[in-house]
């Protein structure tokens, strides 16, 4: 089984991207949460693996925590729920209203993903309700800075900062104060910058 994968990106689109390792690429799905966090082509990415193999197909899944990968498993353990449905509830609702909506058994939001009806949403709450619960305890904390952290870093590359600058500086304020939402850490980034 395939844990991670690391080398450079050789082609990003949408849904999924080619890495290349010592001259493989390797393609991969990933979900627009994933998507967002990816950097450039030409540049060194990270992101944690399901495989999913079937008689004639083996395919990969990207994600940029591990606290994704983790929302991805449990949505196909869910019968009649596969990787496709599961990457689209991903790609339609962050990870801290997904965590949400099912705990609190939300299932109108669950339900607003396109192509997931309402008696899909309710298993989903049903059969996952607990272990999301679970989730939110102990995992979700650092899934949620780690969103923050990249948020941050590619708003200062969009307003012209370099990537590695960004990054040493979103990571030092949020050294400091990890419990900053992304406006503020991104306030907090520019003002440092600008000294």
């Amino acid at each position: 089984m395939l844990h991670h994968i690391k080398g450079t990106l050789f082609e990003k689109k949408q849904d999924s991207i080619v890495v290349d390792v010592n001259g493989i690429g390797f393609e991969i799905s990933v979900s627009s949460i994933t998507y967002l966090t990816i950097p450039d082509e030409g540049s060194i990415v990270t992101l944690y693996l399901h495989t999913q193999v079937r008689e004639d197909d083996i395919h990969l899944y990207g994600f940029s925590t591990p606290v994704e990968k983790t929302l991805f498993k449990l949505l196909i353990s869910v019968s009649g729920i596969g990787p496709k449905v599961a990457r689209n509830i991903l790609s339609n609702i962050p990870i801290d209203e997904l965590i949400s909506a099912v705990v609190t058994k939300d299932v109108p939001r669950l339900s607003s993903v396109p192509g997931l009806g309402r008696k899909t949403a309710e298993k989903i709450i049903l059969e996952l309700k607990e272990k999301m619960g679970g989730l939110q305890l102990s995992e979700h904390h650092a899934g949620g800075k780690q969103i923050v952290l990249s948020d941050a870093i590619s708003a200062l590359v969009n307003l012209g900062y370099k990537q590695q600058q960004s990054r040493d500086i979103v990571e030092d304020v949020l050294k400091d104060n990890p419990s900053l939402d992304i406006g503020d850490v991104i306030r907090l980034s520019l003002k440092r910058l600008s000294k």
